[in-house]
């Protein structure tokens, strides 16, 4: 249960980090409105981030608690989990949940209240980080399951595939040829062709660019219609390129 209720709550939560209570009653963004379950922390670890906020250790910042939750005391250490309400001259957060800081489970919970749990088993990673990548592993493997191939294998060429169309959001096909070193799922021969955006825009940028001699986990897209000529297989996705050695994430455990 208590590997449960975390993984609920990272699902529902935007930016988790262990942190110091340092004062409450105030906030350090202008706008916010202030009551007595608002606190100004300080971020001492983050265990899980958007980009924009994975720098922040060390920093301050308002959170709004739980809506008749205990409030920490200045000084005492927690972790938080919660979602962004402003972020500009000041970060804003409001609390979706918390533990304590050696606690595998939550204390307290948006929903309500919940006893507080048992100690931490001994030489445990910290139940945020085991959970989050566990999250991470399942969510890959659910990817991987509507791939229509999924090979290990090294790019040992690149070329252009198919004429440049000067529209909004074309997605500039290339062609990379991949020498297959291991099938884990799909009809693949020794080499396959897959097709990659090679463009810029916002609705192409974050899917792999192969390199040759970029070595790795590729997870694999059927094509259809004119892209079916180009290539049999595409790069669709931001997940759908990893280390060779994540393999193993793809596998239930034990197995």
């Amino acid at each position: 249960m208590p590997d449960e209720d975390v993984d609920d709550l990272l699902r529902r939560s935007q930016f988790v980090f262990e942190a110091t209570i340092d004062e409450g009653g105030r906030s350090t963004v202008a706008d916010i409105p202030v009551d007595d379950h608002t606190v100004v922390a300080r971020v001492e670890r983050v265990l899980q981030s958007p980009a924009a906020l994975a720098r922040v250790a060390g920093s301050q910042v308002t959170v709004q608690l739980v809506e008749g939750s205990p409030v920490p005391a200045p000084g005492e250490r927690t972790v938080l989990f919660t979602s962004t309400l402003a972020f500009g001259e000041g970060i804003a957060l409001r609390e979706v949940g918390r533990t304590a800081p050696d606690i595998p489970g939550p204390t307290i919970m948006a929903a309500g209240l919940a006893p507080t749990l048992p100690g931490a088993r001994a030489g445990r990673a910290h139940p945020v980080l085991e959970a989050s990548q566990r999250l991470a592993d399942e969510g890959l493997r659910n990817h991987a399951a509507v791939a229509a191939a999924v090979v290990v294998g090294t790019v040992t060429g690149i070329e252009k595939a198919g004429p440049f169309v000067p529209s909004e959001h074309d997605p500039d096909w290339w062609r990379a040829t991949i020498q297959v070193d291991h099938v884990e799922r799909g009809d693949v021969g020794e080499r396959v062709a897959v097709l990659f955006p090679n463009s810029a825009d916002v609705m192409w940028s974050g899917v792999p660019k192969p390199l040759a001699g970029q070595h790795g986990l590729w997870l694999l897209h059927g094509t259809s219609g004119a892209d079916a000529e180009l290539a049999p297989y595409a790069l669709l996705d931001s997940d759908d390129a990893h280390p060779a050695d994540n393999l193993d994430r793809l596998r239930p455990e034990g197995t």
